[in-house]
């Protein structure tokens, strides 16, 4: 099986996408090692994750930028690939992050991964580059694809209610997190120290991790923060900076917000997000809608407890390992959070219990065994 890969993505700095990518990839060439996985690009990868990935003899990368405009990595998708996929000749086109390219030899399976609906649900929420891109090729790719892969029964539903017209009936649900990095480590009490003082934080916190855009809701996290630094909490948020109206920079500058307590610290290593989640008291998203709940996945693997909305995906990641607030009531969320706190060896027991359920290799092997079912040549109806 010959298996071209879209690796725009590992361009960019460690995200979700690029991270889930980079596991995918170790796991497909080591359980398939018969197959040969071939790496598209139109630039060198980014150092952190191109460390992270294993460099197996059936993993080939094919970098190829355009002469004249080797930086847009959109141009080099329409205009580009096709070239290369026909050079290759591979049987399937893998497309991580939702969107097909528009032009791909007919003979060329493809196979689609959906993260979520919020193209179709808070498209607004998007930017304004990635909301063109989509608006080409989005529709197009789900309901031509010859293969879906959904992160969650959440998509998986999405998909099944916005697009009840597509080739693919036979949708494959399943995900996972690389657990070689996020795991409980060892971080001793200088580290630890260290981290603080970096980072501006109490030895009580509260960790969100997630790109600082609309739907992840931020502002809310933030206006209960008056309420939990008079319980000693303080907050760390790590996420680039997005795009849209969060509303943050109003709430911060208010009279009576404790900005002492609050800290944003942008991009952070690899090696430094697991010690932070390592050492975090609690991990806390207030997102409007995910389509899986990938850091909250991370912090329970490093030991981390969770506090989530009782919504989207983060309700089947998350409900039962930690804890999911069914209402916007700030009294509500902070009990939740003091009582996971107090409480915190028992969330971190079940948190362990839910990552199992996620295991990379399982999914993998389920994953490709779907492939071959659909390149099996179909009997003929008689």
């Amino acid at each position: 099986m010959r298996l071209a890969i879209d690796c725009r993505g590992l361009r960019t700095s460690p995200s979700g996408i690029p991270n889930f990518v980079v596991t995918a990839i170790n796991g497909i060439s080591a359980l398939r090692p018969d197959w040969e996985l071939y790496l598209l690009a139109n630039d060198t990868f980014n150092e952190d994750l191109d460390s992270k990935l294993v460099k197996r003899d059936n993993v080939i990368k094919v970098i190829e930028p355009l002469k004249l405009l080797p930086n847009y990595a959109i141009i080099w998708y329409f205009t580009k690939v096709e070239s290369i996929v026909k050079r290759i000749d591979p049987d399937v086109f893998w497309a991580p992050a939702f969107l097909l390219p528009p032009f791909l030899p007919k003979n060329v399976k493809t196979l689609v991964t959906v993260h979520d609906m919020v193209f179709k649900q808070y498209k607004d929420t998007m930017s304004g580059m990635n909301r063109l891109f989509f608006e080409l090729l989005h529709d197009r790719s789900v309901k031509q694809a010859d293969m879906l892969w959904t992160n969650s029964e959440y998509t998986k539903a999405g998909v099944e209610h916005y697009f009840r017209e597509r080739a693919c009936r036979d949708i494959f649900s399943g995900f996972f997190i690389d657990t070689d990095r996020f795991r409980p480590v060892q971080v001793s009490e200088q580290q630890r120290t260290s981290l603080l003082a970096k980072f501006g934080q109490h030895d009580k916190f509260i960790l969100f991790v997630g790109t600082l855009e609309p739907r992840k809701n931020l502002s809310f996290l933030l206006s209960l923060m008056p309420a939990l630094a008079k319980l000693g909490y303080s907050l760390l948020v790590i996420g680039a900076k997005g795009w849209g109206d969060t509303q943050v920079k109003a709430i911060v500058e208010a009279e009576d917000f404790p900005r002492e307590q609050v800290h944003f610290a942008g991009y952070v290593t690899s090696e430094e997000l697991v010690q932070i989640y390592n050492i975090a008291s609690v991990y806390v998203s207030t997102s409007l809608n995910e389509g899986f709940g990938m850091p909250q996945l991370e912090a329970m693997a490093c030991g981390c407890p969770v506090v989530s909305p009782h919504n989207s995906a983060m309700i089947e990641v998350v409900e039962g390992a930690g804890e999911t607030v069914k209402t916007w009531e700030e009294a509500d969320w902070i009990e939740a959070i003091v009582q996971v706190d107090q409480n915190r060896m028992d969330y971190i027991a079940a948190g362990y219990m839910r990552v199992k359920e996620y295991e990379r290799d399982t999914v993998i092997q389920n994953l490709t065994d779907y492939i071959e079912r659909h390149m099996a040549p179909q009997p003929l109806l008689t």
